[in-house]
């Protein structure tokens, strides 16, 4: 076997390697602490805190149901500024 012969049989390693494509960089992720910055949602006034107890059942009805829907409200502005200083 001639020193061309010898080349020739060895060039496609040495090619494949020159066409390897190399691998990406690793990308290391750290958590890093940042203070919760969400702004705490003001109490509202409820409509129930005005009932005296001298209005009518449907009065006080009325005025709970708006109470009731004015709490949950409040209570998914607070959940959500909570969600937002916990969220991972």
């Amino acid at each position: 076997m001639t020193k061309a012969h010898k080349l020739m049989c060895f060039l496609p390693f040495l090619l494949a390697g020159c066409l390897a494509t190399g691998t990406a960089p690793a990308v290391v992720k750290e958590a890093v602490y940042q203070p919760c910055d969400v702004a705490v949602p003001a109490v509202p006034h409820f409509p129930a805190d005005d009932l005296t107890g001298e209005e009518d059942i449907w009065t006080k009805g009325t005025v709970l149901w708006a109470d009731r829907k004015a709490r949950q409200a409040y209570e998914l502005e607070v959940r959500t500024a909570l969600e937002g200083c916990t969220k991972k």
